[in-house]
């Protein structure tokens, strides 16, 4: 697939649970969850991220210059009419200079400091509301003492360039047929002066006026032209930069570069922050001189340089206050598809949408006014925010920011929301939540080469706001809610999370789902009828990109899992060092072939890491040329599907994990694996009977091929220890039929056998493994067809027989049991159950309880529904949303709750909703009980799996 960006072809690319086929939980290392991503993916049209106005609630007008209100004024916003939330967002921006309330209006073209550009015939003061109309121009030309409450451009507000120039607004407002110009392409600010735009800090917040809190910063529906000095981003020097060097040389002279510009050395550790901020002292050709040595070593696992990126910039937009979040401003580009270009900028502590916190969206009630609490986390006040929401063309040139920076924001960086965004060579810095962020997954566009160092988040699970579309909260360099977004030669250093995300949830806005346009692609083999794509199903181009020092570099999610055709997405050249628990993490992926990607450990992992692998989900996954080195486990291989690697260099603990099948014909090929002779590592682990853990042990007897190519170009056959003869499966539990029986013995009399097929007699060991193997024919590679039937259908099925294995009865007398059920193809065991399954709902739900305001946004119900199958308990995420409730006169609310056990059927149970004050008011955020700021450190899974014990006392740790 390709994505078609700035007339270039270039090549492009989302439900998930769990890491190592284990169920998702507070730390994503252990717990419950295979069906919660699934559920959740298709169930967030409770929340409604657009701003609600009632009917009749008037906002705006434009005036003449005579102080006479214009009728005509109001147009643009009226052509959003169509699109309500469009049309409400552009009122409101309007709203905030509404024309007749101006102090200062400009009465010609000219300076702003000259008395006769003012109808007043004096510059406008200290709290002046000033208006430029249409087809006037007024420049900044000097430091604006006067601090002025808002600006409404109507026709073009400029700097100076060749002067050093300042204001300090608290709200600019550029109209669909204004401009804001600091700079051009051909005339940009001159490197011997700075030009400011300063926020002035908020001191209130006016929820009477201001509903929507969109006051205090630059919100612009027209063009915005913004061109500083010629200043390159980052270099890389020639040589490692170790502790105490301060002086480093380049390959070239740093010839934009200057005494006296602030500096940014990455920190690679992920055990420490230990980013750096030098002062350039000289720069002497190709050399730099610092103020200072370097305390820490920056180093690179091939020897190389990490980048230095240059935080100074002669153009700043900043706050002028920092703390509180509510005083800075922010910057919205509103609606527009296209006329935002910037470069060589620096935009520091912008943003007021704190990343600690769940995102609320304002809301008004029936009489127009401001909800409580609605407003206490504004969605959308990012520090650079292209708030285009829906609708991106790749016929138009896109918005561009770049060689800029962006530094300090509680909340992402560049945003992207639904437009067409080019963002290349910024330098990004200390920011909560993503540095890059493309938001609801019909963005088109590139990152590229940008440099996005350190975030924080909010110590929150990855999906603990999915619900509500509050994503890329953990702490990441680039979140893509859309893999039509090509992300390549980026570099990310010190988050707190994933370094890149590509997350593909189904995301919504104004209650619809949100998809992506094929008319933004060449390859349209995933479209509907209507031209759209579902923003999972779009391929994926990533590559040359770098991570370090954070807790996992790649995380790809729910990307192809059911798409309807095959295409192949394309993950190449990627290097990450010092990850604290994964260097390419792809649960709920298909379909996807990764090339050329080197990993190496860090110094904090745990057992149960690893460098490149996905969940009990991933499927039809090529692997070439990969490098892992210092994991617990290098590669963990799909259970399902037809995968392969070819070419790979490996020195772990543990080199190739691969697990029982989940689904039936999975196969698996490894060829050209390189395990240096050093060390006491295992080559091969073949984790025998992993039973699925909402199925059983019937699945362990499905079709399941795993070969390698040695050395010599010798084909082999590898089997799991189940898989011979000897083996005795269930030695004293299990399904009462098999107990005790050797393999050997249960294939002769049943006709069954693990993985399809017993080991041939002549089977032999494979050194530094638990594996046994058999030389067979090449032409065993060549998959079969019920093997590509299966490769070629997708499934969402963690246990995807679960119905054929597993059958309830009505019988009385029938007792649960396991028996042998003779197949059309062969034969197999299927459970006989009895039992019924049980809800066991989350810890902070069990009081079921509404507050009185939170009716109208409905409720969610979330649990695990357990089961007993055999001995076993199985266990399945639960999640059911109720968006219309009905209190009765006793203030009682009546939920049908709905759940399946292991074998389909579904189960009723009635409960009851009270509605109380005396319930947490969390209005439309109704996945607050996963939340840190309910729930503390959030982790219930271990009160939970208590739960589930007490219920089913009987259970055991057989079968």
């Amino acid at each position: 697939m390709r994505i078609r960006d700035d007339g270039i072809s270039r090549e492009l690319v989302v439900i998930g649970l769990t890491r190592n086929g284990h169920l998702l939980g507070k730390t994503m290392r252990t717990g419950f969850s295979i069906a919660l991503l699934l559920v959740v993916a298709l169930s967030g049209v409770l929340w409604a991220a657009n701003m609600s106005i009632p009917d009749g609630h008037q906002l705006g007008h434009l005036a003449l210059l005579n102080g006479g209100c214009d009728t005509h004024a109001s147009g643009h916003a009226a052509d959003h009419v169509p699109d309500l939330a469009r049309h409400r967002e552009h009122s409101a921006a309007l709203d905030l200079v509404a024309l007749c309330s101006e102090t200062d209006i400009a009465a010609s073209s000219g300076d702003w400091s000259a008395p006769s550009t003012w109808v007043q015939g004096k510059p406008p003061a200290d709290g002046a509301k000033v208006r430029i109309p249409s087809g006037l121009t007024v420049k900044i030309d000097k430091e604006i003492t006067a601090k002025i409450d808002w600006i409404r451009v109507d026709g073009a507000l400029v700097w100076s360039t060749d002067q050093a120039t300042s204001v300090k607004v608290g709200t600019i407002v550029v109209t669909p047929d204004g401009a804001l110009e600091m700079g051009t392409v051909d005339l940009p600010v001159s490197k011997t002066v700075v030009a400011k735009l300063t926020f002035a800090a908020r001191t209130f917040r006016d929820r009477e006026h201001d509903p929507f809190d969109m006051a205090g910063g630059l919100i612009s529906m027209g063009a915005i032209r913004i061109h500083g000095a010629e200043k390159t981003a980052w270099k890389i020097p020639q040589s490692q930069l170790v502790a105490g060097v301060a002086v480093f040389q380049f390959d070239r002279p740093a010839s934009n570069w200057s005494a006296g510009d602030e500096l940014i050395v990455p920190g690679t550790s992920d055990l420490n922050s230990e980013d750096e901020t030098p002062i350039i002292v000289s720069v002497e050709g190709e050399r730099i001189v610092l103020d200072r040595p370097l305390k820490y070593s920056h180093l690179t696992p091939d020897g190389t340089s990490v980048p230095i990126g240059n935080l100074t910039r002669n153009v700043r937009v900043s706050s002028e206050a920092a703390a509180s979040f509510s005083a800075r401003g922010h910057i919205m580009f509103l609606h527009r598809q296209t006329g935002v270009n910037i470069d060589g900028a620096e935009f520091r502590d912008l943003g007021r949408t704190d990343t600690k916190r769940a995102q609320t969206a304002p809301d008004l009630d029936e009489t127009g006014k401001l909800v409580p609490g609605s407003d206490d986390n504004t969605i959308g006040r990012y520090a650079l925010h292209f708030h285009v929401v829906s609708g991106a063309r790749i016929d138009i040139p896109p918005h561009v920011v770049r060689n800029s920076v962006v530094r300090g924001s509680p909340k992402h960086g560049i945003v992207n929301h639904g437009g067409h965004l080019l963002a290349e060579n910024n330098v990004t810095f200390a920011i909560a939540g993503s540095h890059f962020l493309a938001e609801n997954g019909t963005e088109i566009g590139s990152f590229r080469g940008n440099l996005a160092i350190r975030s924080t988040g909010s110590g929150e699970d990855i999906v603990s706001r999915m619900g509500i579309f509050d994503n890329g909260h953990q702490g990441h360099g680039f979140w893509m809610q859309s893999a039509g977004v090509r992300v390549t030669d980026n570099w990310a250093f010190g988050h707190a999370a994933g370094a890149y995300v590509v997350f593909g949830y189904s995301f919504a806005e104004g209650g619809n789902r949100t998809y992506f346009n094929a008319r933004n692609t060449d390859n349209r083999v995933n479209a509907d009828v209507d031209g759209r794509i579902s923003t999972s199903d779009v391929d994926l181009y990533f590559a040359r990109n770098h991570a370090a020092g954070s807790t996992d570099g790649v995380e790809i999610w729910n990307h192809k899992l059911l798409a309807p055709h095959p295409s192949q997405s394309l993950i190449e050249d990627i290097t990450v060092w010092n990850v604290s628990r994964h260097a390419l993490f792809i649960p709920y992926v298909r379909d996807t072939l990764i090339r050329n990607v080197y990993a190496y450990g860090g110094e904090r992992h745990m057992d149960t890491d690893f460098a490149i692998g996905g969940n009990s989900q991933t499927e039809n996954i090529t692997f070439q040329n990969v490098t892992a080195e210092r994991f617990p486990t290098g590669l963990v291989l799909p259970r399902r599907g037809i995968n392969a690697v070819d070419g790979a260099f490996l020195r772990n603990r543990t080199n190739i994990m691969i697990e029982s099948a989940n689904r039936p014909f999975r196969v698996v090929t490894l060829r050209n694996i390189h395990v240096p002779s050093e060390g006491a590592t295992t080559n091969f682990d073949l984790k025998d009977m992993a039973v699925p853990a909402n199925g059983d042990v019937a699945m362990l007897f499905e079709n399941d091929r795993i070969f390698w190519n040695d050395s010599a170009g010798k084909t082999f056959r590898l089997y799991f220890g189940s898989q011979n003869e000897n083996f005795v499966p269930f030695a004293n539990s299990g399904p009462t039929d098999l107990k005790g029986l050797t393999s050997g013995e249960i294939k002769a009399r049943f006709g069954v056998a693990f993985g399809g097929q017993l080991a041939p007699a002549d089977a032999k060991p494979l050194p530094r493994s638990n594996a046994t193997m058999a030389l067979v024919d090449a032409d065993n590679l060549t998959p079969t067809s019920k093997e590509m039937e299966f490769a070629q259908n997708p499934s969402n099925e963690l246990y995807p027989l679960a119905g054929q294995h597993i059958v309830n009865t009505e019988d009385q007398v029938a007792k649960s049991r396991w028996m042998f059920a003779p197949g059309s193809e062969q034969p197999n065991f299927v459970f006989v159950k009895k039992t019924s399954p049980k809800l066991i709902v989350h810890p902070l739900l069990r009081k079921l309880e509404i507050h009185p305001d939170d009716v109208r946004y409905g409720y969610r119900l979330e649990g695990i529904v357990a089961d007993m199958v055999g001995n076993r308990i199985t266990k399945m995420a639960f999640i059911q949303d109720f968006p219309v409730l009905r209190p009765d006169g006793q203030g009682h609310i009546a939920l049908d709750v709905k759940f399946p056990d292991p074998a389909g059927d579904m189960t009723s149970l009635p409960l009851s909703l009270t509605v109380t004050k005396q319930a947490v008011r969390r209005g439309r955020n109704y996945e607050f009980y996963k939340q840190a700021q309910y729930c503390g450190k959030c982790n219930f899974e271990q009160e939970m799996e208590r739960d589930i014990r007490a219920t089913f006392a009987q259970a055991t740790s057989g079968e």
